[in-house]
């Protein structure tokens, strides 16, 4: 398998994460998988977003409306095109909170306009927190069916991946949909040793973050049966130092600077 290349929330030196222009750029790129976070609306939409909430005053938590308590209508009126000040390359762009169903539709769409073949990986980590189910999300069983139903509806779910730290939602996703490829997403390093027992079974991915990470982990995980895909590896050295210890892929807001380095490729 190739050394795999993750564009983190898309394409974000180019534009605002997680929307549809952040997508098609990082196609344009030559991405082959892409990564993007999932909450759930009020009316069970589905929606790509990181935050589960949205702040009338920057920086203000007394002014956050959670997602789940409003209904995808009114979510959608809400600006999410201004530039982040940690990518001062980005683009100013008009945009909402799509639905999964739209990045899927959009994304392919842009893949047949610039020829693209072989089709694009969606990576999906869905956002849930256990001490806030029914506040900013729903319980791990109601998030899993209302994702699963989205990826059976969307006619290329061998090109879905589903991820979470919630080791809730990854066992529910594996119940209803057993051929589904899954990742856990892990900060902890403490949850390494609940493996198995928690998610139930070994998934397709384990997925660590960067400091975490050495060749005796890597060759544990590996030992494991999963596959191993770091995240966020934004700098050229520590994505070289990952390849070298032998992990499968990298997350990272910088997909066009990983396609460029030689120390990657095949």
């Amino acid at each position: 398998m190739p050394f795999e290349i993750q564009a983190h929330r898309g394409a974000r030196a180019y534009y605002p994460e997680n929307t549809i222009q952040a997508f098609c750029k990082a196609a344009d790129l030559g991405c082959c998988v892409i990564e993007l976070d999932l909450v759930v609306s009020k009316d069970h939409r589905i929606l790509v977003s990181h935050d589960p909430w949205v702040q009338s005053r920057p920086g203000d938590a007394l002014s956050r409306r959670y997602l789940y308590s409003m209904p995808y209508e009114e979510i959608s009126l809400i600006d999410c095109g201004t530039p982040s000040p940690e990518f001062p390359g980005q683009m100013r762009i008009v945009a909402c909170r799509p639905t999964l169903s739209a990045v899927f539709g959009e994304v392919e769409e842009h893949l047949c306009r610039i020829g693209r073949t072989g089709g694009m990986v969606y990576n999906l980590e869905v956002k849930s927190w256990p001490e806030l189910d029914g506040v900013a999300n729903p319980d791990p069983a109601t998030c899993a069916a209302l994702v699963i139903r989205e990826i059976r509806d969307s006619g290329i779910g061998s090109r879905v991946r589903l991820q979470s730290f919630d080791d809730h939602i990854v066992a529910a996703s594996h119940r209803l949909m057993p051929e589904l490829c899954t990742g856990l997403l892990v900060e902890d390093p403490s949850r390494f040793d609940t493996l198995p027992d928690r998610p139930g079974f070994i998934p397709e991915y384990v997925n660590p973050h960067l400091p975490l990470v050495d060749r005796r982990l890597v060759e544990k995980l590996h030992g494991l049966g999963a596959k191993v895909v770091v995240w966020t590896v934004n700098l050229p050295d520590e994505m070289i130092r990952m390849r070298r210890l032998g992990v499968d892929g990298l997350i990272t807001d910088y997909p066009e600077t990983a396609l460029n380095l030689p120390e990657l490729l095949p």
